[in-house]
């Protein structure tokens, strides 16, 4: 019997979820990048506030692979401890990243061919029957992944391609229907702080900002509020449980402290 059928009420399920994020957060359990395996966790919470048993968890920008092995890592736990399918998906062209567009993609800190991918072959070979890695220009790539998760909803986004450009053009993930989806899909960017010339109109945080511009029922919101790394979440606004037109099996009172 799966795990969302023996929790009773929503004392059970927090406690039993905040006690893995402090055993993450203490180095108790290695279950990979704390950065990647608590917004997971905040997908699998919802997951199992709205009764959903099939997630998926992606990274965009894979590189050498180590982030897509511990994003398998977070998920091979997580499906143990809660029952639920995790499928993961790593994008990546293989070849580094793109010609430059214009300022937005910061030319004064990357150059095109940067991050190329040393052996498509091998990182596959090395990663667990629930994952696969996806070759190819986000541009085509990611209209295919809408097919692949049909029954899935997405509970997790890692980007880290760099780019305005690459992260505007992924965002493509983030215009499927609302029944692919978490209510609020939590989210990791990584290159939006530390560098003098990353600011809100170029870069990961640019497109965002742009997507939300151009999106009135899609909105990425970072919550510096949650004690996680670069922490975002994407409100679905048009999810049937944000309208009212489903409820969840327990309602989504996720509070900070619980991861």
């Amino acid at each position: 019997m799966r795990l969302l059928n023996h929790i009773q009420n929503m004392r059970e399920l927090h406690n039993f979820v905040r006690s893995i994020s402090d055993q993450i957060r203490n180095n108790e359990i290695d279950i990979g990048r704390h950065h990647y395996a608590l917004p997971l966790l905040h997908g699998v919470l919802q997951a199992i506030h709205c009764d959903y048993d099939k997630l998926v968890a992606v990274e965009l920008g894979v590189a050498w692979g180590n982030g897509l092995f511990d994003l398998c890592k977070a998920a091979e736990f997580f499906r143990k401890q809660f029952e639920i399918d995790i499928q993961v998906y790593g994008f990546d062209n293989a070849t580094g990243l793109p010609p430059i567009t214009d300022y937005r993609d910061h030319p004064e800190l990357w150059y095109p061919g940067d991050y190329k991918m040393p052996d498509a072959a091998e990182i596959i070979s090395k990663l667990p029957d629930f994952a696969h890695l996806i070759i190819g220009d986000v541009q085509e790539t990611i209209p295919e992944l809408e097919e692949s998760m049909y029954g899935y909803r997405l509970g997790f986004v890692a980007v880290d391609v760099d780019y305005y450009s690459s992260t505007l053009a992924a965002f493509k993930m983030l215009e499927f229907s609302p029944h692919y989806y978490v209510p609020a899909v939590p989210m990791y960017f990584d290159d939006i702080e530390g560098a003098i010339t990353y600011n809100p109109w170029s870069g990961e945080e640019g497109a965002a900002n742009d997507f939300n511009k151009t999106h009135e029922l899609r909105k990425i919101q970072r919550r510096t509020n949650y004690p996680i790394h670069h922490f975002h979440v994407c409100h679905i606004l048009d999810h049937p449980i944000r309208t009212g037109k489903l409820r969840p099996r327990f309602p989504l009172q996720i509070f900070p402290g619980t991861i």
